[in-house]
């Protein structure tokens, strides 16, 4: 059987159309779908409704979208792929995606599965890496060599691929299910901890345990990590998920004098006061005891210095994880969802903590963490046994695509084999 290697606008009508270009301004509460990089998952599959926005422009031919249509995002999550089925309502795409529109003789859900491969991907990679530009540009995606069999061997590599990879999708789906099903269960219990310590010892706010209250510095920052020597300023995600993630900092230029009064030092208490989702704001996180890195405190992040007389930071941050707290700062938050979301202090200052007395708040920590490591461990093991899903199905993929795999005659590969169900 022979393949043809052709560049992918030899397999499609034309070499990429850029999306509309709209401000957030322009968004209005019905019309078309504008679907955006953000709304296309890990999967190359359409986010729900729930995140969507809408524009109500008349559309341009080159802007509307069809069973078939193939998109790639150009910046950001440069070399997301999503191929368009039955849309629920009309859409269109935005201007960080470029739409390729497959010619007849090419298979639609083929050419995905390649944008999905590990070459394609691979080929994207290395021409970003070369190029200063921040973005991969239609041009760039349509000069990519494809190597394509005869349209009947796409389409059985494509049926196979649906198959196969829906039964990754499935397990991948239940393991997310069982990840958020553990947050939930930690936060029920130390929900019902706090509920339980309030009414035996009342509540406290903030305001009367706490010494200060500041959010840092954010200058203008290096688009990389910090080296030995070198002074680093912490993202507004470094304390996404309740754990203070080093990972996430700029290193601040050469030659920028770092503003010392925002050092981080071991046993701060971070909170996030804002992020374009309302669930992430809040977030608490605490410096670990063996930290020693020059990293400075960011604008977006709050440190709480508690009067540890009163209240130790472990103890606070447990209670702020709280649905009871998470329930106020929502209620707090100033912004609308998706755009400029911030806590203001004056909502923080006021969250109620139980009035534990000093000498039992380590004993208390102490129960919490034996429970928090064992969801921990269990995420853990969820999370890597997700990282071999998405390996497995990228490899099946470019197996198939590549004519690595006789899908006429491969039998049905075991997808949970190494994954217990």
């Amino acid at each position: 059987m022979k393949w043809a290697k052709k560049r992918l606008k030899h397999l499609c009508v034309d070499a990429g159309q850029y999306g509309i270009n709209v401000s957030a301004q322009d968004y209005t509460p019905s019309g078309h779908r504008l679907i955006r990089t953000s709304d296309i998952n890990e999967l190359g599959q359409l986010r729900s409704r729930e995140s969507a926005v809408y524009i109500d422009k008349h559309l341009n031919v080159r802007h509307t979208l069809q069973v078939g249509d193939l998109l790639l995002s150009r910046s950001g999550t440069i070399g997301r792929s999503m191929l368009l089925g039955e849309l629920e309502e009309s859409s269109t795409y935005a201007g960080y995606l470029v739409r390729f529109r497959p010619r007849p003789g090419t298979e639609p859900r083929f050419l995905a599965y390649v944008a999905a491969s590990s070459g394609f991907q691979a080929n994207i990679e290395s021409d970003a890496v070369s190029s200063t530009i921040q973005n991969f540009n239609a041009e760039r995606y349509a000069n990519i060599a494809v190597n394509l069999p005869p349209f009947e061997e796409q389409h059985r590599i494509a049926d196979f691929l649906d198959v196969e990879t829906s039964r990754i999708d499935t397990l991948t789906k239940l393991r997310n299910r069982q990840l958020n099903g553990l947050d939930a269960h930690l936060q029920s219990h130390l929900s019902q901890v706090a509920k339980d310590l309030s009414k035996r010892y009342g509540d406290v706010r903030v305001r009367h345990v706490l010494q200060k209250i500041e959010q840092g510095w954010s200058p203008q920052c290096e688009d990389r990590p910090a080296v030995e020597g070198e002074w680093g300023v912490v993202k507004a995600g470094c304390v996404n998920g309740g754990i203070f993630d080093v990972t996430q900092h700029k290193a601040l230029p050469v030659g920028v004098e770092p503003e010392i009064r925002y050092r981080l030092h071991p046993g701060d208490l971070l909170m996030s006061r804002a992020s374009g989702s309302v669930d992430l704001i809040g977030s608490i996180g605490i410096i670990p005891e063996d930290f020693s890195s020059r990293m400075l405190l960011c604008d977006k992040i709050y440190r709480l210095r508690m009067d540890r007389t009163r209240m130790t930071p472990h103890f606070v941050a447990l209670m702020l994880r709280t649905h009871q707290a998470r329930e106020k700062i929502k209620l707090g938050i100033s912004g609308a969802d998706g755009m400029a979301n911030n806590l203001p202090t004056a909502t923080v200052v006021k969250l109620p903590l139980p009035d534990v007395p000093l000498f039992q708040q380590s004993h208390i920590v102490d129960d919490l963490s034996v429970v928090q490591n064992a969801v921990r461990n269990s995420k853990n093991t969820l999370a890597l046994q997700l990282e071999l899903l998405t390996e497995r199905r990228q490899a099946l993929i470019t197996a198939a695509v590549t004519g690595q795999i006789d899908v006429t005659t491969a039998r049905s590969l075991s997808t949970s084999e190494g994954v217990a169900v």
